[in-house]
């Protein structure tokens, strides 16, 4: 296992950490860095407010929803952080207004009995899209109305995600990945077939890239050019497992790949020969499945974590740092602050961390 090196980027003991009610099944921060959510198993939904002084996370709770032993699986904030939605098992999608003294509940979606398992903020715009069963629909906070409702028509929709630009939105699921132009939902959406159904797909910070993942664990990497796909992306094979998290950085030349698979995390580059396309190194630094992987904000640094609750940090996409100290248990959600400042981890124990910039670390990037 690597040496710690002594500049580090994070302090290793966690500033602040709370206990849940059980699984913490998705963690987000708000783009202002001032609301952290976490949502559990059992239904529960916690709001943090960052913003209130001191460390002490139980005094800056909000508890949005109690334990009811239906699971929230997915939520996300606006992009302008006055809005938080959360969906799950119950079929429903709620959505919570916090430009108050406190959050006020603004509406909820009876979806009837489909799983929500997939929601997403348009980037710019109070409205966001969610997927239940074989349709999306997207919904404005501002309204409370219904934007469009698209049909996938394959399969249960899988994955769905806004271009950086919020004119389009792509989903993904049997047969591959269908995007629609947002100046005209009723347009046929651009289509892009896939051997197998398309399990995760991640925009590139800047638009100009697709990843997608399928269920025989082929990772396609796909150049946008403006309205459709170039007709012949980078295929990538021989992962040892299911691919279970992307991330792209902000890299200031080339933007940086990352992914998940097994124990083996892997950074992409694109090379400057097209011939020879998206190169890959593997980065050593867990003994177990790796489930999340993330960038630092604005720089090449880089989180990842297993399931033996291992977080590791590499400096420059490839130099191990300092693994974060943490109870053993599989970590569930990963994500940094906007921010850059702090780092957040949740495990299947309940266990929301908080980890803090190392005044060592700063200058990393």
């Amino acid at each position: 296992m690597p040496k710690p090196k002594t500049n580090l980027i994070l302090n290793p003991k966690p500033q602040s950490q709370i206990t849940l009610s059980e699984y913490i099944t998705a963690i987000a921060w708000s783009s202002n860095s001032k609301y952290l959510a976490a949502a559990t198993a059992s239904g529960e939904l916690a709001l943090f407010d960052d913003a209130k002084v001191g460390n002490d996370l139980s005094q800056k709770l909000y508890e949005l929803l109690e334990p009811t032993e239906i699971s929230v699986d997915c939520l996300g904030f606006s992009a302008d952080g006055h809005w938080v939605a959360a969906g799950g098992q119950d079929g429903k999608v709620r959505v919570w207004n916090l430009r108050g003294e406190q959050p006020a509940i603004a509406t909820t979606l009876e979806l009837g009995k489909t799983w929500i398992e997939h929601l997403i903020w348009h980037p710019t715009r109070s409205e966001f899209a969610f997927s239940f069963g074989k349709y999306v629909q997207i919904w404005s906070a501002e309204t409370l109305d219904i934007v469009t409702t698209l049909h996938f028509e394959q399969s249960t929709v899988l994955a769905i995600a806004w271009h950086p630009s919020g004119e389009y939105l792509s989903v993904g699921g049997d047969g591959g990945i269908k995007v629609w132009a947002a100046k005209d939902w009723y347009e046929d959406p651009i289509q892009f077939a896939m051997p197998t159904a398309t399990a995760k797909i991640v925009w590139e910070r800047t638009g100009q890239y697709l990843v997608a993942s399928t269920l025989d664990n082929l990772v396609i990497v796909m150049q946008w050019l403006g309205n459709d796909f170039d007709a012949s992306p980078w295929r990538m094979q021989g992962f040892p497992g299911k691919i279970r998290s992307f991330d792209w950085s902000a890299s200031k030349t080339s933007p940086l790949l990352s992914s998940s698979s097994g124990s083996d995390v892997v950074v992409w580059e694109k090379h400057a020969d097209l011939n020879v396309g998206w190169e890959g190194e593997v980065i050593k630094g867990h003994n177990s499945i790796v489930g999340f992987v993330a960038f630092k904000p604005r720089s090449e640094t880089l989180a990842s974590a297993d399931e033996n609750g291992r977080i590791a940090i590499w400096k420059n996409a490839k130099d191990w740092v300092q693994a974060l100290e943490t109870p053993m248990g599989e970590i569930t959600g990963l994500q940094w602050q906007p921010l850059g400042k702090k780092l957040a981890a949740a495990n299947a124990d309940g266990e929301l961390m908080l980890w803090t910039e190392s005044s060592q670390g700063k200058g990393f990037r």
